[in-house]
């Protein structure tokens, strides 16, 4: 017993020698801090931030949980006959956004029954990646881009056509731009897109927009392509249909064109999953002033012909001539779609 006491009387010693070094090194500090020159404190930015206590009966309230609606998503299932520029035009989006919000999807080559998420709904933005498109400022490898022609309708809305001149070598799909209107104190953006798929190359076809009513009784119109795709030389999947006949007749005042006209497929071409003949009617300086296009989205054998009828409308003056583009999509075979 005497010894466990010995052993207890010492380490009582060593921990009051501890105790009596913390001591004088803590003095030995406090010194030190009043020997600083005068000045002023700045405070230090710490790792590991000091509390500020509350006063004694301070009652913390408890935050009551913030609420966020949940977006109900959009789904769309692809049918016979769609593309991206015709399900973006069915949801007023542009094709680049669809592409973005589905990026596991090839464009070139969507399957029938395949589910798209319709991005129409508030989506948690995604850290900024690489587009294909064209920068404001960069030489517009698409070819030109005319200033806007825009007409006010019954109800005061405005419709706006920009023409696209695809002047290279190779035909181009998806194209798409934006369309400002800036008027007194608002300023608003519209998605443009093609009423055809394809531009091919040496061809034109206007970007297509609306403004809803009401519209500033001044404004300007300004617009830019954002989005393009370039169709490789080997591509497959447009045909080369022919415009055998076309006959076009103007009304008297000059402001409807009505178009007839007949189109052969070729013999040694795959059959056709749809038919789009496109109008686009101009004025003497060549302004847009209307568009209309004609749907024909059953299959076609190779080698068959077709009639088709239309009229557009103008929206400003008077007709001067019409402009018309066909695109025929070939049948995908199954194992070319996965």
């Amino acid at each position: 017993m005497r010894k466990i006491w010995l052993v207890f009387a010492i380490l009582l010693s060593l921990l009051g020698i501890v105790l009596a070094s913390c001591a004088a090194e803590s003095t030995a500090v406090q010194e030190t801090v009043n020997e600083t020159q005068e000045g002023t404190l700045r405070p230090y930015p710490s790792d590991t931030p000091s509390v500020t206590p509350f006063p004694t009966g301070y009652n913390s309230s408890t935050p009551s949980p913030t609420t966020i609606p949940t977006a109900t998503p959009v789904y769309y299932e692809i049918q016979l006959g769609d593309d991206m520029y015709s399900i973006a035009w069915r949801y007023d989006i542009s094709p680049q956004a669809i592409m973005t919000a589905n990026p596991t999807v090839n464009p070139n080559a969507m399957i029938v029954g395949e589910t798209l998420l319709i991005p129409i709904t508030p989506m948690p933005e995604t850290t900024a990646t690489a587009t294909v498109g064209l920068s404001p400022t960069a030489t517009p490898i698409y070819g030109s881009l005319n200033e806007p022609d825009c007409y006010r309708d019954a109800v005061d809305g405005l419709w706006c056509f920009v023409l696209v001149e695809n002047d290279q070598e190779g035909a181009l799909e998806n194209v798409s731009g934006v369309v400002a209107l800036e008027g007194e104190d608002e300023t608003r953006q519209e998605t443009a897109i093609l009423p055809l798929n394809l531009l091919p190359a040496g061809e034109s076809l206007p970007l297509i927009t609306y403004f809803q009513p009401p519209v500033p009784s001044e404004f300007s119109v300004s617009a830019q392509v954002d989005f393009w795709l370039p169709v490789m030389p080997d591509d497959q999947r447009y045909l080369d249909v022919e415009i055998v006949k076309q006959d076009i007749q103007m009304s008297d005042n000059g402001r409807i064109a009505t178009i007839t006209g007949e189109l052969q497929f070729p013999e040694d071409s795959p059959d056709a999953e749809y038919v789009w003949v496109n109008a686009t009617a101009f004025d003497v300086e060549g302004h847009v002033l209307g568009v209309r296009r004609w749907d024909r989205l059953e299959p076609l054998s190779a080698g068959s012909s077709l009639t088709f009828d239309l009229t557009v409308y103008s929206m400003g003056g008077e007709i001067d001539h019409v402009d018309l583009l066909v695109e025929a999509r070939a049948v995908q075979e199954q194992g070319e779609e996965d």
